[in-house]
């Protein structure tokens, strides 16, 4: 009985322990952001919002991916380690031809010290087209 109980609390101090540390991993990558609402755009051209982050870490940071959630949305993120003190960013955009309605998208952003967030951008798409001259939507 006495082992069972030391073998239980040291797993859950070890899990413990392994929670403990995420949060301290996201408190050096300071966003100026995580959400972009569009609000009402035209349908046809691409709606992307950036998103700016500082690096407050120690050391350089990477960012390993950005995922978007669906095949409609693209992110884009700067590819080059991000020094401490200096600025990186992440793209997202949403296809908005064909796709009236509200949509609300994020991108998974992982970096390799660990940290990890959701950037999310939404709106609302009219039925009505843009005019056809390929711009973006940056609002």
């Amino acid at each position: 009985m006495k082992k069972t109980l030391s073998i239980m609390f040291a797993a859950f101090s070890f899990i413990a322990a392994s929670f403990a540390q995420t949060p301290a991993q996201n408190e050096g990558i300071v966003w100026s952001k995580k959400s972009h609402d569009f609000g009402t755009v035209k349908m046809g051209p691409k709606a992307e919002a950036t998103f700016t982050f500082v690096n407050k870490t120690n050391g350089p940071v990477v960012i390993t991916a950005a995922q978007p959630s669906c095949s409609c949305t693209v992110g884009d993120y700067t590819k080059t380690p991000i020094l401490p003190g200096q600025t990186g960013t992440v793209t997202a955009s949403y296809g908005t031809d064909g796709r009236p309605g509200f949509f609300q998208k994020s991108v998974h952003v992982t970096f390799d010290n660990g940290a990890a967030t959701d950037l999310i951008i939404s709106g609302t798409v009219s039925s009505e087209a843009a005019p056809a001259n390929g711009a973006t939507i940056n609002k």
